[in-house]
């Protein structure tokens, strides 16, 4: 029985996303979330460019130690992400989104915090993923696996319906993050802007929240407009997003 069903292929051609409930199995995704927060605690020896950590002056991990909110491309760091990363259910959902062979273009784990007290506390805005990466247009898409349950007061994603059709990029404009996310170097800490559909251009009446458990998949293209809540459940969260894109 295939994944993506003609219901899954439908809904994404024509709001720009589909969820798979139950696609990665549960002990994979139980395996992430424990070394995912093993992580946050004490970062391995990986090159810093696989870290994204909080403003030291504000939160740090014990013994004063960088807290990372953001964990980039760990599948090419160890197994059990790369399990996930590159598990055939995922990407045989990816091969019949995107209409073709397609292969990883990118991972990244997000953890936000019970203990951020800031009103933004890990919010992201509306943005389309492509006005980072610049894939063309129908060959990129992105699947958001929560490995905690999520729900409106607990991070869960949040789409905007069809706002992929034309396949156009929006101009997007820059903030920091509050708590600020960037990186540690010989300098000190260094914050680094993220992007966003301008907030006025935004109908949130239009959004769809999207309440999802540990492992489920919610794809979404790249030209799809997306943004996620704030933490406020008591409980940290942690997610695992992972792009393909269609071979050329």
């Amino acid at each position: 029985m295939a994944l993506a069903t003609e219901t899954h292929l439908r809904q994404y051609r024509e709001d720009g996303y589909c969820l798979v409930r139950e696609l990665i199995p549960a002990e994979l995704i139980e395996a992430v979330r424990q070394r995912t927060m093993a992580i946050a605690g004490a970062l391995p020896a990986w090159s810093a460019r696989h870290f994204q950590v909080l403003d030291p002056s504000r939160y740090t991990a014990a013994g004063g130690r960088p807290l990372a909110g953001g964990i980039q491309q760990p599948a090419s760091q160890e197994a059990v992400f790369a399990q996930v990363a590159d598990h055939a259910r995922l990407a045989a959902v990816m091969a019949d989104l995107l209409g073709g062979p397609v292969e990883r273009f990118t991972d990244q784990i997000g953890v936000k915090y019970a203990a951020i007290v800031e009103e933004q506390g890990g919010r992201s805005y509306f943005h389309q993923d492509s006005f980072y990466w610049k894939i063309a247009p129908e060959l990129g898409c992105n699947c958001w696996i929560p490995l905690t349950e999520v729900g409106v007061e607990a991070s869960t994603l949040a789409v905007m319906p069809a706002s992929h059709r034309g396949w156009r990029l929006i101009e997007h404009e820059s903030y920091y993050d509050d708590p600020p996310i960037g990186h540690v170097g010989d300098d000190g800490f260094r914050p680094f802007k993220r992007h966003r559909v301008p907030l006025e251009q935004v109908d949130f009446d239009r959004e769809k929240l999207i309440a999802t458990r540990p492992g489920d998949g919610l794809f979404f293209s790249n030209y799809t407009w997306h943004r996620s809540e704030p933490n406020r459940s008591g409980q940290s969260q942690a997610f695992y997003a992972i792009a393909y894109q269609r071979r050329a």
